[in-house]
Parts: C-alpha cells; sequence; structure tokens
C-alpha cells in the first residue's frame, strides 16, 4: 500500500511529491479535512494526497486545513528546500 503527498506550489516545474510516512497519522489527520478552499492563484494551491491504503480517500485536495496543511509540510521536509518551507508557512497562514 501506498501514499504519497504532492506539494501543489510551482508553475513552469513539477511540483515535489514524497510518500508519506506514518500513514496512521496522516489517515486520522485527513479525517478532520473540510472541503478545500479553491485557488486560482499562482503560488501555493494546497497539497494533493493519494493513496492506495485501505480506510483512505483515493485522492484528496488539502488547502484551508492549517494542521493539516502544517503536518503534510513537516512531512516532506526533508524533500523541500528551507526557501519553500517558509513560503508555503506563509501562504498557509494567508489563507484562513
Amino acid at each position: 500500500m501506498t501514499t504519497s503527498v504532492t506539494l501543489l506550489f510551482f508553475s513552469g516545474r513539477r511540483d515535489p511529491t514524497w510518500a508519506a510516512g506514518e500513514t496512521a497519522a496522516l489517515a486520522r489527520q485527513l479525517s478532520r479535512v473540510p472541503p478545500p478552499i479553491p485557488s486560482e492563484n499562482l503560488g501555493y494551491r494546497g497539497f494533493l494526497v493519494r493513496s492506495n491504503d485501505p480506510g483512505m480517500s483515493r485522492e484528496l485536495l488539502v488547502r484551508g486545513a492549517p494542521e493539516v496543511e502544517r503536518f503534510l509540510l513537516r512531512s516532506g521536509a526533508a524533500q523541500l528546500s528551507p526557501e519553500v518551507i517558509d513560503a508555503v508557512g506563509a501562504a498557509i497562514s494567508d489563507i484562513v
């Protein structure tokens, strides 16, 4: 079973994707996600979580759920530059 997280952030280049590590913790976080806030902006547009794990949605867009977004951002910290982490963190704070 695999679960991946994609940060929807870049325009003109591939968005970073990583394997979700702790799927049990992720499933708990995702159970509290409200419908996403639409975005037509350039830059941060949320996180796309894809899974074939039982009990998880096959595909879920996470945006407008700051605690869950920060959890997902932390899960990909090893794949992301400090500048991207800072920019996404600021964007998450600005949404709510």
